[in-house]
């Protein structure tokens, strides 16, 4: 099954979320170990928040921005003016490259939109070259983010559609403890602080 994540506005989602997409995205290209020459596929570009921090950290060989909707691939597109980054619609779960085509595939803040995490992380691995790097960061949903939660179940005690909200919002497939612990299964070279697959 396909991502479940729909989006009508990328300028919407830039004023909820772009802010902690940027904060978080040098962050993560420290822990992935971007390199100079690295050819990379990003998982869930959105509006290129990674995608861009990228090329600010390295020289950057090649960025493939890929991302089931549609909205945030045109927004990449009206930002790019790179000729090395290439923005494409691409499901998470049946990624269309030849095995070991990148150099690291990395995932900032999607997995836990993608109803088969493990298959998405299992496709990374296949685009990688060996000795290549898959890194993801999601939500803590598992552990934490007492605010958000309240904020929801408030909202869905008092108003009818907000129930169908927190269906969708708090029971999505990375926020369950047993899709987060069968992941956290994954071999040891996909845990580590730079995890090499």
């Amino acid at each position: 099954m396909p991502s479940n994540f729909n989006v009508t506005s990328a300028e919407g989602y830039e004023r909820l979320m772009g802010r902690w997409s940027k904060r978080l995205a040098p962050l993560f290209i420290d822990f992935a170990a971007i390199e100079d020459g690295d050819r990379i596929l990003e998982i869930g570009c959105g509006n290129g928040s990674l995608t861009f921090a990228l090329l600010k950290a390295a020289d950057i060989a090649e960025i493939v921005a890929s991302d089931y909707a549609a909205v945030f691939v045109e927004a990449v597109k009206g930002l790019n003016h790179d000729p090395r980054i290439t923005a494409i619609e691409a499901d998470a779960t049946a990624l269309p490259f030849d095995d070991h085509r990148f150099d690291r595939a990395l995932a900032l803040l999607v997995l836990h939109f993608v109803p088969d995490a493990p298959k998405a992380v299992a496709e990374m691995r296949r685009v990688v070259r060996p000795g290549g790097t898959v890194a993801a960061a999601v939500w803590d949903h598992p552990g934490g983010m007492p605010a958000m939660r309240m904020l929801i179940d408030t909202a869905a005690m008092l108003d009818e559609g907000a129930k169908a909200f927190r269906e969708r919002y708090c029971f999505q497939p990375m926020t369950r403890r047993a899709i987060s612990a069968g992941l956290s299964r994954q071999p040891a070279c996909c845990r580590s602080r730079r995890p090499r697959c």
